[in-house]
């Protein structure tokens, strides 16, 4: 092991000769006061006893000398630059991965397990020594470098200070990835070494990470009770809410769990609950023009997770929802729509006047040709007379089918049919499924700048003249086309969804935030989905609303797993003891200009010179 003390620049002593110009300047600076006496005679004997002993009597009385020179002396001790071999557990290249996760905000650890991995990367920042460098990746639903191969520690801890724990489980995969082309995990820089802080939950893709590993385990508690479900249905006397309370811990617990709407309380309830189990609670006779209602764990005696304390659902009011169905007769599809609930199913052949009225919320058009009213969703089955066609064709050899709301859970596989129309559509009605021979189902959305969308689904084809109307897909997609043209809420999104989900909300809607603030959709929907609570959405007159709420079951777990396995092994959280540099000319500095600070003072308040007893 190297000197515990050693200096970077010994030259710099060479400045400790400038004590000798400070002592010449005090021995030859006069200091006589002038005082009237009688006679010289009797001093005469004492002046040549002080003479005698002048230069010594100075440097022993003078209180400035000293503090000067002392001053000087931590000045150059600080231009040596000494520092100090420290035990260290870092050479070469670290390559970080802190685990953002949401159950690193678990608070088993003060305040946080998330800050206190920060804390434990602060000080691996510290003991870095500079021949070394640091990468930091932050691994959470979407992994990314928060620092890349950098010696700075001043760079490093500010990138660190904008890390923060996101509400999705960590991508460990991605996360190796980056460790790997970082220089980690076994790769060509043998020097690298990987150093993961995480609680390793659900971390099974680290055994993808090979080389030098070192894994610091964050945590010490699994005790934890969550809202694991909330629902909302109907019944005779009004709403009624669904509450499933669970204890992933290993302790038993006492929950206090309370259920609001609009912020009013509608109950509360101490449930009892064993540890890894859960309790179910019913409340009914709620309003059923309530917009929302919310489900808390107020009390709890072993729950270290906060952010599973509560669940959001929206109330989906169902309001009936009006179809004209223009048909000549076709019981498959009237038997379709019969049996989807809140759909009030009028018949007819032609359409009512006055035709530019929209009374309906949906128009069915099974073969007939009509005038129907501007911006209305229709469903368009056999297009001959409403499309202009190029011909006909009956191959129905299945391709492949785009990813569409029409076709969930739709297998379209095994439909045939006959005189599939080559329909001229318009471009915002695309294809959505394909034959060999030509598309054989259309969708699209309508927009108009300031006026409300609508949608249109296309079926080109008589449903007499195929065998769609004896498929399981047929209920299955005509369900789906209704539910998109017609949604329940006005919008067709998703009562609740998970942090970081993308809804499907049209462009230059406007969404209202948890927290009250006002956000324009993007082309590509509402991504900004980062925080609990209840979403209101508006486009032009339609409006809607979805929960966000963390629902990941495994997170909710949060027993720390302190023998991870990694590339088949279980890493050590110790090292081999190395040793890096501490520099201290930085408290030798702040010494000296402490020591200047005192002698202004001494010299201010003229204290006299040193005396011996």
């Amino acid at each position: 092991m190297d000197r515990l003390v050693s200096v970077i620049n010994p030259l710099a002593l060479f400045f400790a000769a400038l004590a000798i110009p400070i002592i010449l300047l005090y021995l030859l600076r006069l200091q006589r006061r002038e005082q009237t006496v009688s006679s010289t005679l009797l001093w005469r004997q004492v002046v040549l006893d002080r003479e005698a002993n002048t230069l010594w009597q100075r440097l022993r009385r003078n209180l400035l000398l000293l503090l000067q020179l002392l001053t000087l002396a931590f000045l150059v001790f600080a231009l040596v630059r000494p520092y100090l071999n420290l035990p260290s557990t870092l050479s070469g290249r670290l390559i970080v991965l802190l685990d953002g996760s949401a159950s690193m905000q678990a608070t088993d650890v003060a305040p946080t397990r998330f800050e206190a991995a920060k804390a434990e990367i602060r000080k691996l920042i510290d003991e870095l020594g500079p021949s070394s460098d640091m990468t930091i990746i932050l691994v959470d639903g979407s992994p990314h470098a928060l620092a890349s191969a950098t010696s700075s520690k001043s760079e490093l801890t500010a990138a660190l200070d904008t890390a923060h724990p996101s509400l999705e489980s960590a991508n460990w995969s991605a996360g190796v990835a980056l460790a790997t082309a970082a220089g980690g995990g076994g790769g060509s820089d043998n020097s690298a070494t990987t150093v993961i802080l995480s609680d390793g939950i659900n971390a099974d893709d680290l055994q993808l990470l090979t080389g030098n590993v070192r894994y610091i385990p964050i945590g010490v508690s699994g005790d934890n009770v969550a809202i694991s479900t909330l629902s909302l249905r109907k019944t005779p006397r009004g709403l009624a809410a669904f509450v499933r309370v669970t204890n992933t811990g290993s302790t038993d617990d006492r929950v206090l769990v309370s259920l609001r709407s609009d912020s009013v309380l509608l109950d509360a309830r101490t449930l009892s609950i064993p540890a890894g189990q859960s309790v179910s609670w019913i409340i009914n006779g709620i309003d059923p023009q309530v917009s929302s209602v919310r489900a808390s764990i107020d009390q709890a005696a072993h729950n270290d997770l906060p952010i599973d304390d509560v669940a959001y659902v929206v109330n989906e009011k169902n309001t009936q929802r009006r179809v004209l169905l223009l048909t000549r007769g076709n019981r498959f599809l009237e038997q379709a729509l019969a049996v989807l609930p809140n759909l009030q199913v009028t018949r007819a052949i032609t359409a009512p006047e006055p035709a530019d009225a929209k009374p309906y919320d949906l128009y069915v058009l099974d073969g007939i040709s009509a005038t129907l009213p501007s911006h209305a969703s229709v469903l368009f089955i056999g297009a001959q007379s409403v499309f202009t066609a190029s011909g006909v064709f009956s191959s129905t050899t299945f391709m492949r089918s785009e990813q569409h709301p029409v076709l969930a859970s739709v297998d379209w596989r095994s439909v045939n049919a006959l005189d599939i129309a080559r329909v001229n559509t318009p471009e915002w009605l695309r294809p959505i499924a394909q034959s060999s021979s030509g598309p054989m189902l259309f969708a699209g959305e309508m927009r108009s700048q300031g006026d409300p969308f609508w949608r249109v689904v296309l079926i080109p084809f008589e449903l007499r003249e195929s065998d769609l109307p004896l498929q399981v897909a047929f209920p299955v997609l005509i369900a789906n086309s209704v539910a998109w043209l017609a949604p329940p809420q006005g919008l067709n999104i998703p009562s609740s969804v998970k942090p970081g989900d993308v809804v499907p909300i049209p462009a230059d809607a406007i969404v209202l935030l948890p927290d009250g603030n006002r956000v324009a959709v993007g082309q590509r929907g509402f991504a900004q989905t980062n925080q609990l609570g209840v979403y209101s959405a508006q486009y032009g007159d339609v409006a809607g609303a979805f929960a966000v709420n963390f629902s990941i079951p495994a997170e909710s777990k949060i027993a720390p797993n302190l023998d991870l396995k990694i590339g088949g092994a279980t890493p050590s959280s110790e090292v081999k003891p190395q040793y890096s540099q501490r520099e201290i000319w930085s408290w030798l500095a702040v010494a000296a200009l402490i020591l200047l600070v005192i002698e202004w003072w001494v010299y201010q308040r003229g204290v006299p010179m040193l005396r011996r007893k």
